[in-house]
């Protein structure tokens, strides 16, 4: 069942209750695909390395937990959009076809390009059923652009979770069992009791293509947008 929440301590409330959780074999990166391993994202990479250094103390946290997969620090991100999977034909919703790319590309160029830097700060840990996460905390603005690409970039695929109901985040962990979830549950409630971790200036978006596999995702880069920094 996905998490529809539309606040953080909402979500954080249902993953405190929560007595399954969606595993590998059953998310993005494995059944769910049906074959198909090139997905599209717009996003941004965090690479401010005091944020990076705040995520890693946590992930050393939860690292033996058992049922607790880290991700690498090279997929630590913020998802502003999933765009769909990369295909020859399309043959549903979630799916783009490879000649629309470069239409997308320019479509999204000419969105963003009016889109001013904004600042954004790694609040608490929590949880999503299919991730360990950081919330990310950013007065607004990555839900703001994820509904603006929604609404104006024709053939991008449309989630349950767009919109009203997006929460920007970064995914720092994943899950092979549920062996460890109680055990999860309280240290990431201990993490909870720390201070937010800190802000950093989002000044690029980007379009990747995120080759999936049972391994972690990797990412090629398809285009990058500036945003427009004040004087």
């Amino acid at each position: 069942m996905q998490d529809i929440s539309s606040d953080f301590s909402q979500a954080w409330a249902r993953f405190q209750a929560l007595d399954t959780i969606r595993l590998l074999t059953d998310t993005l990166e494995s059944e769910w695909t049906r074959g198909r391993s090139d997905y599209l994202a717009f996003l941004v990479p965090v690479l401010d390395p005091h944020a990076r250094t705040h995520i890693a103390r946590a992930v050393d946290a939860i690292r033996n937990i058992p049922g607790v997969e880290p991700y690498p620090e090279s997929y630590w991100h913020i998802t502003i959009k999933g765009a769909g999977f990369r295909v020859e034909r399309p043959t549903a919703d979630e799916e783009v076809g490879a000649a629309d790319v470069p239409r997308l590309i320019a479509e999204a160029r000419n969105l963003l390009a009016g889109e001013q830097a904004f600042e954004a700060q790694i609040g608490l840990a929590g949880g999503f059923p299919e991730v360990v996460i950081f919330e990310v905390l950013d007065n607004g603005r990555v839900r703001d652009l994820n509904a603006k690409l929604l609404q104006s970039v024709p053939g991008l695929a449309s989630y349950p979770i767009d919109g009203a109901a997006f929460l920007p985040h970064v995914s720092i962990a994943r899950f092979t069992s549920t062996e460890g979830l109680g055990q999860l549950k309280e240290a990431l409630a201990h993490l909870r009791r720390q201070p937010p971790g800190p802000a950093f200036r989002i000044t690029e978006i980007q379009l990747i293509s995120a080759h999936l596999s049972a391994a972690a995702p990797t990412f090629e880069l398809l285009a990058s947008y500036p945003l427009q920094v004040g004087s």
